[in-house]
């Protein structure tokens, strides 16, 4: 049985700090001549880089003047959708920016497919795991079981990686993290910053991604 330390006490406060959290509902592919921008509602974030550390697995260059932060759920549809999108962005801006992801709980039975993917970070394997959970998303997250199969079929020790994931050592940083990312604003997944500005829902898509990556650039 798993046995993740789950703070409950903590765990109550920190669902209840965004009680409408849902993913977002937004198009993800905008139509020519739309403007890109960035979000009118949410206030720029000074201390944007503390929500990341040098541990975390990243994508792209990593001493570049461009921080992009995707926050997501790995059960949350819309940041599926999202996924291929932000992979051709980091194709095509991958010079100019470094990339991370980052986990924002929506549901608690999230909470196991985190811990899989900070588990898989240690293997080096980050990115991977989230392409699978992604690629086997289903309604009401997966048990640790199915994420252990994901994990052999990535090239982990199953049986390794399951203790791993059952000690759930990474428990009080995701929800402590959680909790900070969404005293700024934050409420729903998929949300992304370029150097702490928020870029605005209409404006995810890959065309307005990479141009306001580029101005970014161009006045850092």
């Amino acid at each position: 049985m798993l046995r993740l330390p789950l703070l409950p006490l903590l765990l109550a406060v920190l669902l209840t700090l965004a009680p409408a959290a849902q993913p977002s509902q937004e198009p993800l592919l905008s139509a020519a001549g739309d403007e890109c921008s960035f979000s009118q509602d949410m206030a720029p974030v000074e201390g944007y880089l503390s929500l990341i550390s040098m541990a975390d697995p990243y994508q792209g260059t990593l001493d570049a003047d461009v921080t992009v932060i995707v926050f997501f759920d790995p059960n949350c549809p819309h940041c599926r959708t999202f996924h291929p999108v932000m992979n051709q962005v980091i194709a095509d801006s991958g010079q100019h920016a470094r990339f991370f992801m980052i986990p924002f709980p929506l549901w608690q039975y999230s909470l196991v497919q985190v811990e899989a993917l900070f588990v898989a970070a240690q293997e080096g394997k980050y990115f991977e795991m989230l392409d699978a959970q992604y690629a086997h998303q289903k309604q009401g997250g997966m048990s640790l079981d199915e994420v252990a199969v994901l994990a052999g079929d990535i090239g982990l020790d199953t049986a390794r990686f399951r203790a791993r994931v059952e000690q759930g050592l990474n428990q009080p940083m995701i929800l402590e993290r959680r909790a900070q990312i969404a005293s700024m604003g934050v409420r729903g997944t998929p949300s992304v910053m370029i150097n702490g500005q928020f870029v605005a829902s209409d404006s995810r898509s890959r065309i307005c991604m990479n141009e306001l990556i580029a101005k970014v650039a161009n006045d850092a």
